[in-house]
């Protein structure tokens, strides 16, 4: 029987692919596009973003760095998640702004 074990299966496959598209869409907002996720949203992104590679690894940042401690908080909210996990929620953020911008724009 062949080993499948260094073979990503064709789920993991399709969750790398939209993660991928996902990760060049976020890259490609600016401040002017249709498109622009709340702060909270920014920071699960980003949070999903460095879930992929591991658990934090590097101390909270200080007391004044108040950007920073939120993105380290979030990103330490996802402790233990899986890479995998992680690039499905990116995708699913991403697609819950767009969802919300589709919204606004047909009450409008």
């Amino acid at each position: 029987m062949p080993d499948r074990s260094r073979h990503p299966s064709h789920h993991e496959a399709l969750i790398s692919s939209k993660y991928e598209k996902a990760l060049s869409i976020v890259q490609q907002l600016t401040a002017s596009s249709g498109i622009q996720p709340s702060r909270e949203q920014k920071l699960q992104l980003y949070a999903c973003y460095k879930q992929v590679n591991g658990d934090v690894n590097t101390p909270r940042p200080g007391l004044f760095d108040v950007i920073g401690r939120a993105k380290w908080d979030s990103w330490r909210s996802l402790a233990g998640t899986k890479p995998l996990a992680a690039k499905e929620k990116y995708v699913n953020i991403l697609l819950q702004v767009a969802s919300e911008v589709s919204v606004e724009n047909c009450l409008n």
